[in-house]
């Protein structure tokens, strides 16, 4: 940073009690350091506004064009992830007669196991779970 200089100026009394607010909540120690962080910002912002003819529509064009990319990836994720459940979903139905009630149970179980694994699915640790719940069943 440069040397300081104090420097007067005319500021509108609502918009100093504004920033007097924002001061209370934010990383500044003075007046004069969040004035002086909001102009170096209002200046960044006017130079990248001046060049925005030739920067603004390329890097919005090169951010949309990632945006589609991964939409795309995570759409056909996505697609080939229902594919599975929706055969284990068929599979279980050929190969257990479940009533609703125990389905709902099922169901209220998966969803618990979903969110304390935070959506990560992990096949090993379902299997473990399983074990134990079949040995605590059968004793």
């Amino acid at each position: 940073m440069g040397k300081k200089i104090r420097t007067g100026i005319s500021i509108n009394c609502e918009l100093l009690a504004d920033c007097d607010r924002y001061l209370k909540g934010c990383d500044c120690s003075n007046r004069s350091e969040l004035i002086e962080q909001a102009l170096r910002f209002y200046l960044a912002t006017r130079e990248v506004e001046q060049c925005s003819d030739l920067l603004v529509p390329e890097l919005a064009e090169c951010i949309a064009a990632s945006s589609d990319k991964g939409i795309t990836k995570i759409s056909k994720g996505l697609f080939r992830y229902a594919v599975e459940v929706e055969l284990l979903i068929l599979l279980t139905a050929e190969v257990l007669d479940v009533q609703g009630k125990d389905l709902r149970a099922l169901r209220r179980q998966a969803i618990e196991n979903v969110r304390q694994a935070r959506g990560r699915v992990d096949l090993d640790e379902l299997c473990r779970w399983h074990s134990r719940e079949k040995g605590r069943n059968e004793s």
